[in-house]
C-alpha cells in the first residue's frame, strides 16, 4: 500500500505534524510506503519531491503589503497548487491520500485533483477550521472562547476581526469558509473523516453532514510504566501563551506551598519570568524536548493544563498518560474526552479561581497510586500505538474495498 500524507507544514510546528510523523513511522513499520506533500521550506524534515512540485512557502506574518495582496487569491483558491499536486499524484500513484491541515497555504482547491483520479481521501481533523474561519474557537481581542460561526454566519469572523484584529485577514478567512461550504467541498471530496475527540466531532457535525469516526491520537513514547517515583511537583508543559491559562496558573499557585514547574516557549515568556521572580515555589525552565522533557513529565506528581480555549485531543495528556502521570485539566472540550475525573486525573473549572484553589488543596492530599493503575489500563486499551495503527489500517482497507 502507498499513502501520501498531505499537510501545509512538512516540519514539526505543532500537534498535527507530531501526529502525522508518528503515524507515518508506524505505517512504515507495517511495510506501507509513505511520502509527504506540502509547502517547501529549507528546514523541512522530509523532502520527497523536488522543490518545484511542492507548494510555495507562505508565511503571512513575514509578508509585506504587496505580497499579502498577491497571496489573497491563492489562499482562497490555488490553481498552482492544484497543478502541482496533480503531478505528484501521477508520479507517486498513492492508494490513499491522508490529509491533515491544508486550508489557506495549500487550499481545498487540491481536493478535486485527487478525486478525479479516484484516490480515496481520509482527513484527520486537527482543529476547528471547517467550522471556525480562524480555526481556534477563540477571540484574542476579547480574550474568550468564541463559537459564533459554528452554527451562525461566517460573517461573524469579519465583524469581530478575529484574525489579529485585521478586517482584511478576517475577510479572507471568512471568504474561504463561505466558498468551500457553499460548493459542498467537504461533503463531496472527503471520503472518511477522523476526529481525535468526540468534542470536535460533534462541533464539526453542525456544519459537515457526514459521519465522523473518533480515533484518539497516540504517542510513540516507549516504556509507559517505568516505575519512576514522583518528586512531588506539579508540571505545566506547552505553549507559554495567553490562551493556555499560564498566567492564571501562576496566580493559583503563588500563595500555596505546592511546587510548580513551567516548561515551554511562547509570547509570554518574558512576562512569566518577571512574574515569578519573587515566588519561591514556581520555576520556569524554558523549553525542553525529547527525553529531557519526558523526564520532567515522568517525575511530576501531576501534569496540569489550565487551557482557556477549547482543545481537541491534547498531546500533552496522551504523553503524560504514556508516562503514567495523572493530569489536572480544564473541565471542557477534549479534556473531558481523555480525563476520567477522579480516576485518571481531575477536571477543574479554572475560570472559578476560588473553587479551583479549594479543589487543588483537596487533590494534593490524595495519593496517586490507584490513579496510576487506572492510567496504565486506560492507555493500554485506548491510546497505545498498536491500538491506533490497527484502527487506521482498518479505515484504509475499508476505503480500498469500495
Amino acid at each position: 500500500m502507498k499513502v501520501l500524507q498531505i499537510n501545509k507544514f512538512l516540519k514539526t510546528v505543532g500537534g498535527a505534524e507530531t501526529y502525522m510523523f508518528q503515524l507515518s513511522k508506524a505505517l512504515k513499520d507495517n511495510n506501507i510506503e509513505v511520502k509527504y506533500w506540502g509547502m517547501h521550506a529549507d528546514d523541512n524534515d522530509v523532502n520527497d519531491f523536488p522543490k518545484e512540485l511542492l507548494a510555495d512557502t507562505v508565511d503571512y506574518n513575514k509578508q509585506g503589503a504587496i505580497a499579502k495582496v498577491k497571496s489573497i487569491a491563492g489562499t482562497i483558491y490555488s490553481s498552482s497548487n492544484r497543478k502541482k499536486i496533480g503531478k505528484v499524484l501521477d508520479a507517486f500513484k498513492p492508494d490513499i491520500v491522508h490529509i491533515h491541515n491544508y486550508n489557506f497555504q495549500l487550499s481545498p482547491s487540491i481536493l478535486p485533483e485527487i478525486k478525479k483520479r479516484r484516490i480515496p481521501i481520509v482527513q484527520t481533523i486537527h482543529d476547528s477550521q471547517m467550522i471556525c474561519p480562524y480555526h481556534r474557537l477563540f477571540n484574542f481581542q476579547r480574550n474568550e472562547v468564541c463559537t459564533k460561526c459554528v452554527e451562525g454566519s461566517f460573517f461573524n469572523c469579519i465583524k469581530d476581526k478575529c484574525f489579529d484584529g485585521s478586517i482584511l485577514k478576517s475577510t479572507i478567512g471568512a471568504a474561504e469558509s463561505m466558498l468551500y461550504h457553499s460548493l459542498g467541498y467537504y461533503e463531496k471530496h472527503i471520503d472518511f473523516y477522523i476526529s481525535p475527540s468526540n468534542f470536535l466531532a460533534e462541533l464539526v457535525k453542525k456544519r459537515i453532514k457526514k459521519d465522523i469516526t473518533v480515533i484518539p491520537n497516540f504517542t510513540d513514547i516507549v516504556d509507559p510504566n517505568s516505575g519512576v517515583n514522583s518528586k512531588n511537583y506539579y508540571l505545566y508543559f506547552g505553549r507559554i501563551s495567553e490562551e493556555k491559562g499560564v498566567l492564571e496558573l501562576i496566580e493559583l499557585f503563588k500563595d500555596t506551598q505546592f511546587r510548580l514547574v513551567l516548561i515551554g516557549k511562547g509570547p509570554l515568556e518574558d512576562e512569566v519570568a518577571m512574574k515569578i521572580k519573587s515566588i519561591d515555589n514556581i520555576e520556569f525552565v524554558g523549553p525542553k524536548y525529547g527525553s529531557e522533557l519526558f523526564g520532567f513529565v515522568e517525575e511530576a506528581k501531576y501534569v496540569i493544563q489550565p487551557s482557556k480555549w477549547f482543545e481537541n485531543c491534547p498531546m500533552t495528556i496522551i504523553e503524560s498518560f504514556a508516562l503514567n502521570t495523572p493530569v489536572i485539566g480544564s473541565n471542557h472540550s477534549g479534556f473531558k474526552d481523555l480525563i476520567d475525573d477522579g480516576k485518571t486525573g481531575w477536571l477543574l473549572d479554572f475560570s472559578n479561581f476560588e473553587e479551583a484553589k479549594t479543589k487543588l488543596l483537596e487533590i494534593d492530599k490524595i495519593t496517586t497510586s490507584e490513579m496510576k493503575k487506572n492510567i496504565l489500563e486506560y492507555y493500554s486499551k485506548y491510546l497505545s500505538k498498536d491500538i491506533h495503527i490497527k484502527k487506521i489500517l482498518k479505515v484504509y482497507k475499508k476505503l480500498l474495498e469500495k
